[in-house]
Formats: structure tokens, C-alpha cells, sequence
């Protein structure tokens, strides 16, 4: 353990001299969270609405009763706001513009080819530009399709069983042939339950963990450039103590930076992450799943300038694709399936969930998943470095 810790304070001093660990750790991360946080985030900002378009060409009772249980839903009291359109058209315009976040359109008919167990659909139009009227738009969609294929099986299955004709609707409607209520069962940031100044801070923790990991490798290469790796392992000590010192200060900065970014959202902006024990379960996986995958980056780099491309690039992608950047529902469906094989997206998730209110359960999948992600890659880093670095 002596050399061991020799070599990992001699790595933390240099970090700490050449003022490095200072500012990727803990500086710019809080920085950027803190800007982002004022940006989009904080305990000031007004409360999310959504205005959704209502083109109603079927004038029956589905387009009302819809509308109606949408107004009564707890969540939505104080958010939705319906505007009527009078045609597809209006409708487009009016999303175009802004002026209607989503719209929903109802075909001539609905409601009666629904009463007569022969289905329908409706169509919606959606804008990027206001993620909470899509998601409120889509839970109605599927709280409509829910009940037209409740209602048409009811009607078919009342018919089958001899109920007559004109009076299957009665039937089916003392009955009940309901589907599922409406709820916003989307991403909790969409939906307006996740401060955004959480959601970015934790993005902003979760990228620089491998900035920070990155300058422990590539010091690493910078000493077997220099010559000052082999004259370590020319000495009576394991091969493997200089990666595993170095590893151990990247993993422990990265740690403590993700900490401290945590630390400065919640005393800035008064916001909690959820759960204090999930969040650091969370934090402590990400930290070991960023170093384990920037030393298997390193394993397979020959110098120290194309570790800080790995680096950069791997970072960026995985912050991307996790949602550490943009939000995960804002990106495209087969992106969004990408999301969960980065560290990232699982950090995201997780703490998503804690910050909405979940228990602390809901981290242990995403928990062992990072553990899981930081094994696999540190037992192939091993691998990779028994015969490069270390042979």
C-alpha cells in the first residue's frame, strides 16, 4: 500500500499545483450547472402551461368528455388550456406559431363509429418547441385509443353474446368500458415535476466526471512518453501500482467534483435531488462506470494527445445521448433507445426519479447497472494494459 499511496499523492500534488484539479473538477461543472440553472431552471421560474388545439369535426361526445376529464385531472388543473380550431389548417397554424403548444384533431364521425364497435383514431400534431403540451397531447391520445379499444371490444362481445342491436350501447355503457385515467405518465422533466436547474446541474456532474478521470490518464502516457513510467516500475513494487495510483486519484477527484456540483445546485438554488443516500449511490456508480471506461480509452491510446481526443469525444457523445445536454424526450425514438447504454442516461434516469419524489429503490437498478458498466470496462482495461502499459 506505501507505493501505492507514493504514487497517488504524487499525482494528487501535481493535479493540485498545476491547478487542473481545481478548475475541471470542481469549477467549471459548478459553473456551468450554476449558469444553466439561472438559464432554464431556479426558484423563480413562472409555472409550465400548455395551450393544446382542439380541431373538433365529430361534434359528438368524445372530443367533450375528453377535454372535460383533462381539465379535472389534479396535475393539469393550473397547466392546460384547450383552444378550439376550426380545421387542420388553423390547427398547423397555430403550433407553427406558438400559439398552441400541440393540437388534436377529430375526424367526422369518431364518436359514432366508436358507439358501433367499428374503432376510430384521431391524429396530433406536435411542436419541439413546447414539450409539455406533446406529452399532455400524447397521454390523451392514449387515453382515447384506450377507450376506443375498450369500447370496441364491449360493443362486439355484447353483440356476440345476443344483446340487441339498439340497445348495445346502453349495455355497454351501464357496464363500463372505460380504459385507463389520464395521467402524465412521460419524463418528469417534460412533464414539469423536475427542476430544470437539478436536471442540468446533475447533467453538467455527470460529464465532467470524465474530464476530470481523462487527466489521470493522460498523465499516464505523459510519463511513459517521458520515461518516468519505466524508472517507476524499474523499482521493487507491483506493475500495476502507477496505473492504480493514478486511477485512484482520477477516481476520487471525479467523486468529489460530481459531490461538490451537487452540493452548490442544492445551496443555490434551495432544489433537492431527492433522496441524500440514492443520490450519493448514484454519484459514487458514475464516478467508478467514467473511470473505469476513460482507463480502457487509455489502454488502448498510444499518446497522450489522442487520450484527449478519446476523452473528449466519449464524453460529449455519452452526454448527449444520456441527457446530460439535451433532454432525453427531446431527442429522436431510436436516440432515445441509445440513451441506456451510457452511463449518463442511467444517472440521468435515476436521479430523475429521486428528484420527482421516487423512493430509494428506484436507484438500485440504475445503481448496479453503472457498477456493472465500470466492471466490464475495467476488467477489459486490465486486459488491454497487461500488454501495453504494463508489459
Amino acid at each position: 500500500m506505501r507505493p501505492l499511496l507514493v504514487v497517488g499523492g504524487r499525482e494528487l500534488a501535481a493535479r493540485l499545483r498545476d491547478g487542473t484539479a481545481l478548475l475541471v473538477a470542481v469549477v467549471a461543472p459548478i459553473v456551468l450547472a450554476t449558469l444553466f440553472g439561472f438559464a432554464l431552471g431556479g426558484d423563480d421560474d413562472p409555472p409550465l402551461t400548455a395551450t393544446i388545439g382542439i380541431v373538433d369535426d365529430d361534434g359528438g361526445q368524445f372530443p367533450a368528455s375528453v377535454q372535460r376529464e383533462a381539465l379535472q385531472t389534479e396535475e393539469l388543473r393550473d397547466v392546460l388550456t384547450f383552444a378550439q380550431y376550426p380545421d387542420e389548417a388553423a390547427a398547423q397554424a397555430a403550433v407553427d406559431s406558438g400559439a398552441a403548444g400541440a393540437a388534436i384533431l377529430f375526424p367526422a364521425g369518431f364518436s359514432d363509429s366508436v358507439g358501433e364497435g367499428n374503432g376510430g383514431s384521431v391524429n396530433v400534431i406536435e411542436s419541439d418547441e413546447s414539450p409539455l403540451a406533446g406529452v399532455v397531447a400524447r397521454s390523451m391520445v392514449d387515453r382515447i385509443s384506450s377507450l376506443v379499444e375498450a369500447r370496441t371490444y364491449a360493443v362486439r362481445a355484447s353483440l356476440e353474446a345476443g344483446v340487441p342491436g339498439d340497445q348495445v350501447q346502453e349495455f355497454v355503457e351501464a357496464n363500463g368500458a372505460a380504459g385507463p385515467s389520464l395521467t402524465l405518465a412521460d419524463d418528469p422533466v417534460s412533464g414539469g415535476q423536475v427542476d430544470l436547474a437539478m436536471y442540468y446541474g446533475s447533467g453538467m456532474a455527470a460529464m465532467f466526471a470524465f474530464f476530470v478521470v481523462g487527466a489521470s490518464a493522460r498523465s499516464l502516457l505523459v510519463e511513459r512518453r517521458l520515461g518516468t513510467l519505466s524508472r517507476i516500475r524499474a523499482a521493487p513494487i507491483p506493475g500495476w501500482t502507477p496505473v492504480v495510483g493514478k486511477m485512484m486519484v482520477g477516481f476520487g477527484l471525479a467523486l468529489v467534483s460530481m459531490c461538490a456540483t451537487w452540493l452548490s445546485s442544492v445551496l443555490i438554488f434551495g432544489i433537492t435531488w431527492g433522496d441524500p443516500l440514492g443520490v450519493f449511490t448514484l454519484i459514487l456508480g458514475h464516478a467508478f462506470a467514467a473511470t473505469m471506461i476513460i482507463m480502457l480509452l487509455a489502454s488502448r491510446a498510444q499518446t497522450d494527445s489522442q487520450a484527449d481526443g478519446y476523452t473528449l469525444a466519449v464524453a460529449f457523445v455519452f452526454a448527449f445521448l444520456g441527457g446530460s445536454i439535451v433532454p432525453v424526450y427531446n431527442l429522436p425514438d431510436f436516440l432515445q433507445s441509445l440513451s441506456l447504454i451510457t452511463p449518463n442516461g442511467w444517472i440521468s434516469a435515476g436521479l430523475t426519479e429521486l428528484a420527482a419524489g421516487a423512493g430509494i429503490g428506484t436507484v438500485v437498478v440504475p445503481a448496479l447497472v453503472l457498477f456493472g458498466i465500470g466492471s466490464v470496462a475495467g476488467v477489459l482495461a486490465a486486459l488491454r494494459l497487461r500488454k501495453g502499459l504494463l508489459s
